[in-house]
């Protein structure tokens, strides 16, 4: 996945595009810094990386420069630093390390008839630029196994799911939705430590979430991030990437395991949720009834429901 580091300015914010050109990349992979969710071929990795610069440009991305990376350098850099130059964070960190520096950079996009910023040497409209280049649709590099973990519920709700990491995170919400037993009446948003990834349909400036992948906040085995649903209800979710395994032809969203009922919607967040299980569990309680008649008579809080555990069992969910 291409790494894009942003550097406010007097003027206005420069981002800077981590590149590793066709030797580098070799190294990059010898020396174990690349995963699974990198595409083995250099070409299909050029081609990410042009789709990514032309996505910053699409949301109002100036000052787009590219930086060639040195493998020797990134693990010099690493080892001051005291850091795992495999890490996503330790190459946005030394991304803007060299920004500090100086080092030199490539505007993006060149001109029509300059030189391409991989360094092929060839024009940007016939290499990289080329739409014959960027109409190839290579197919997605890698599964991510992940865990989602409703956050605050007793008795614990969770899912397990594979997901294709090129998936755009409007497409997981709705796997998301699909996996826990949500209904998508609401609007979500995504957070890491970098950045915040809205609902599409807000009109927060933050960045939207049809326009990052997967990969670009669960690049690593052990990479958190969080998963909101409903505003007002405030659903936190905990996502835990377990494993990355290569991609394939049955690279597909897959239900794997789960447990524990997903709740209603709208009945207050977690406080309200909770306060609604105390009510349904105690037959003296003044709210029992409504309770059952929000619940159903035969809720079990620690049970997936009926069509919950369908996904589970069948493993594949349709979107």
């Amino acid at each position: 996945m291409p790494t894009m580091h942003s550097v406010p300015g007097p003027r206005a914010t420069v981002y800077q595009m981590a590149y590793f050109p066709p030797a580098e990349y070799e190294a990059a992979w010898s020396h174990g810094l690349l995963n699974a969710t990198s595409y083995r071929r250099h070409a299909d990795y050029r081609r990410e990386t042009e789709q990514a610069l032309r996505a910053m440009a699409e949301r109002g991305g100036s000052g787009i420069r590219v930086v060639a990376l040195d493998v020797p350098d990134l693990l010099a850099y690493a080892q001051r630093r005291g850091k795992d130059p495999a890490h996503r964070q330790t190459r946005l960190a030394y991304t803007g390390w060299l920004h500090e520096t100086g080092r030199a950079a490539i505007d993006w996009p060149p001109e029509r008839n300059g030189p391409c910023w991989c360094g092929s040497g060839g024009k940007y409209k016939k290499c990289c630029g080329s739409p014959a280049f960027l109409g190839v649709e290579p197919p997605d590099p890698a599964s991510l196994i992940l865990t989602i973990e409703l956050d605050g519920v007793t008795p614990r709700v969770w899912r397990r799911v594979a997901i294709p990491s090129n998936t755009p995170l409007d497409r997981v919400h709705l796997m998301i939705q699909d996996a826990m037993g949500w209904q998508d009446n609401h609007m979500y948003v995504f957070e890491t430590d970098e950045f915040t990834v809205i609902d599409p349909r807000s009109d927060s400036d933050e960045i939207p979430a049809d326009g990052k992948r997967l990969v670009s906040i669960a690049g690593d085995r052990g990479a958190r991030f969080a998963y909101v649903y409903d505003f007002g209800d405030a659903w936190g979710h905990t996502v835990t990437v377990d494993e990355i395994r290569p991609g394939g032809p049955d690279n597909v969203f897959t239900v794997l395991d789960g447990g524990g009922a997903c709740p209603p919607e709208d009945v207050g967040g977690v406080a309200g949720y909770q306060q609604l299980l105390a009510a349904y569990a105690d037959p003296a309680s003044p709210d029992h009834d409504d309770a059952v008649d929000i619940l159903g008579p035969d809720f079990d809080p620690a049970a997936l429901r009926s069509g919950e555990a369908e996904r589970a069992v069948s493993g594949h969910a349709a979107l």
